[in-house]
């Protein structure tokens, strides 16, 4: 995984255009977080839009849509799903997709972004955000039929965590990699569900 994940810079630009961003959203029903999440949802976008952009894969911004966040090479829909951490990325991490809304949004991948934060930063500002970790996608077939689903008040034994609100987690090694993703983006192949994030 360690050998896989894309590790971004976020520059002072990538912040502001993401408070501007986040700023313009309404808060969301059902959020834990509130602007919060508004905040950490739109530095994984713009960093995901970069990422595509550097490498000349053309998208369409469906963000606007509850039902996907791009329309990727005109063929993949797709949603980003980014948490923060204060740490830096481990194999040992899940990455997650929130239950409350998965029988209607149904994209055919899912798109993983890692942030750091500085715990050490006061919470109203962004900087506390350093950098990002594109972490790699999983199809939506895959992810129904491998993912842990887990419930709110459930606790993770591996690490102590309290889940919230209901959600379905896939591991770090069972997403496929950034350069696998790249190809089935730009369909110079197809995507297996055995294929995971080793290159």
């Amino acid at each position: 995984m360690a050998k896989s994940y894309r590790k971004r810079e976020l520059t002072k630009e990538i912040l502001q255009e993401a408070e501007e961003r986040a700023n313009s959203l309404p808060i969301f029903k059902g959020s834990h977080r509130k602007r919060q999440a508004n905040v950490v949802g739109c530095i994984g976008e713009i960093v995901f839009e970069k990422f595509l952009q550097e490498k000349k894969i053309p998208y369409t911004d469906h963000r606007d849509s509850t039902e996907r966040d791009y329309l990727v090479n005109g063929t993949f829909s797709l949603e980003v799903k980014t948490k923060d951490r204060t740490v830096a990325p481990r194999k040992d991490f899940d990455n997650s997709v929130p239950l409350y809304n998965h029988d209607h949004q149904r994209p055919n991948y899912y798109y993983f972004i890692s942030l750091l934060r500085d715990r050490a930063i006061d919470d109203n500002r962004i900087e506390r955000f350093q950098k990002a970790f594109l972490m790699g996608g999983i199809d939506i077939d895959t992810l129904d039929r491998v993912g842990r689903v887990w419930k709110p008040g459930d606790v993770d034994p591996s690490n102590g965590t309290t889940f919230w609100t209901a959600c379905i987690n896939v591991s770090m090694t069972q997403l496929v990699s950034n350069s696998d993703m790249l190809d089935i983006f730009s369909g110079a192949s197809s995507c297996s569900n055995d294929r995971t994030a080793s290159s």
